[in-house]
């Protein structure tokens, strides 16, 4: 029988991870459904429509540093409230636009609130309730994913209605979200932890024991201060870094690194792969059912590198799917036969399904949690530039007439950003005085000596 901790937990966990595959499904997924039917009703050219489709990816990474303030000073459970009513304010928009303005506005209000709903309150909530960091956002992300699979179909069944349309379809994910994004953050602000600011946590001391080690860890102690016997041991960070402390180290900025190339090779490939297979022969329905098959391998390999990444350290596991990324990309750039394909779908399934986990945990593990609200949503900062991707393929199809360049840049991006998360190591801080985890003198040194040592200010 399930005690009320368990009842609480599995509540956190399944209304979370639901609320993002709904609003993965009722954003990105379906917009990309029913806009042909929006620009046959409305008259509107591709490119107007096409950038509707960036203003919402761009508002989404570009507002990553609203949820932390509304957390830090309203909690989790008010930010999902609000977050629910402003993503409804835009899907409703949606369905009574008639001019490109309100198209506009829409795409990027639906952007905003997809922060405010999506990973970033609920990593804040699930890191500190689970001490399977890993496996749970790993299960987190599965979930969520599958919003890409569900979305379509909701379109298709809206739309297969007697009399439905398009505009139908964005009132009914108006009212799915609002219901559902506010019945979530009640379930959540059942812990009090979550339902009052989080600010809170910032001034008053733990009153919890710390959590033990899941099983494979390296002794938080012994990271600092030794040689690890097993060097695939999980590295957890004996200190919770400031802000301003972690911005400081390179280790930041090569996770930073490794979250916008992973970003920036999904959004352009997933944009622009059918459409540069078809031109070197390939039919749509095979291209299609490539990135279909890409898809599926990226979900299921997410909930396995979760599991995995409380027993081996994640820049391992970053260090691989970055290779596979860049092998996909290769690939698909310049093979177009049956078994390249499947090579391609392989690679870049492997590579979109772990780096962004990987790096969400190794962020954890690196610099603590206490700060890591304002850490990880600083690193979705990143996420506004991958709009570029797209665009900078287009221009390069135009000027050279393939898109293949534009693929093998990502292939090396992916491999230049692999080989330096290969060099990187744990950072070192220094402990408060007296601290039982206080660094030796000769560790600090031999790890200033590395590579990614931390540079003094």
């Amino acid at each position: 029988m399930k005690t009320p901790d368990s009842w609480r937990l599995a509540g956190h966990f399944g209304s979370l991870s639901a609320l993002e595959l709904l609003i993965s499904a009722a954003t990105f997924s379906s917009l990309g459904v029913i806009l042909p039917h929006m620009v046959e009703d409305l008259r509107w050219s591709w490119s107007q429509a096409g950038l509707g489709f960036s203003i919402l990816g761009a508002a989404c990474g570009g507002s990553s540093l609203l949820p932390p303030i509304l957390i830090r000073r309203f909690g989790v459970r008010n930010t999902l409230i609000i977050g629910a009513i402003c993503m409804a304010v835009g899907l409703y928009t949606l369905h009574g636009v008639s001019t490109l303005l309100l198209y506009f506005i829409g795409t990027a209000i639906c952007g905003v609130s997809f922060q405010m709903l999506g990973a970033i309150p609920a990593t804040f909530v699930l890191t500190r309730v689970f001490k399977r960091r890993s496996t749970i956002l790993g299960l987190y992300g599965t979930i969520g994913g599958f919003g890409n699979v569900v979305g379509p179909w909701m379109v298709l069944a809206v739309l297969a209605v007697p009399g439905a349309t398009w505009r139908e379809y964005w009132g009914y994910q108006a009212l799915l979200l609002l219901v559902f994004g506010i019945g979530c953050a009640l379930i959540v602000g059942i812990d009090k932890r979550f339902s009052r600011p989080a600010r809170e946590e910032l001034t008053t001391p733990a009153q919890d024991k710390p959590a033990p080690e899941p099983k494979g860890c390296a002794p938080r102690a012994a990271c600092q201060t030794s040689r690890q016997t097993n060097r695939l041991a999980v590295f957890r960070s004996a200190v919770d870094w400031t802000v301003r402390d972690a911005m400081r180290t390179p280790q930041f900025y090569v996770i930073v690194a490794a979250y916008f190339a992973n970003i920036f090779c999904l959004v352009t490939v997933t944009s622009l792969s059918v459409s540069h297979l078809v031109e070197r022969g390939v039919s749509t329905t095979v291209a299609g059912a490539m990135l279909s098959l890409e898809a599926l391998i990226a979900v299921a390999v997410r909930a396995g590198a979760g599991v995995l990444g409380d027993h081996v350290d994640p820049r391992f596991l970053m260090i691989a799917s970055l290779g596979a990324t860049s092998v996909g990309c290769f690939v698909l750039a310049l093979y177009e036969s049956q078994p390249y394909l499947l090579i391609y779908a392989l690679g870049t399934g492997v590579g979109f399904g772990a780096t962004q986990l990987c790096a969400t945990v190794l962020m954890l593990n690196y610099f603590g949690q206490r700060h890591n609200l304002e850490l990880f949503s600083t690193m979705c900062l990143v996420g506004a530039a991958s709009a570029l991707g797209p665009v900078i393929g287009g221009v390069t199809r135009d000027l050279s007439g393939s898109f293949a360049p534009m693929f093998l840049v990502l292939a090396g991006t992916a491999a230049v950003v692999g080989f330096s998360v290969s060099m990187m190591r744990p950072p070192v801080a220094a402990t408060e005085e007296g601290s039982e985890d206080e660094v030796e003198p000769e560790a600090v040194a031999e790890e200033a000596r590395g590579r990614f040592a931390n540079k003094p200010a």
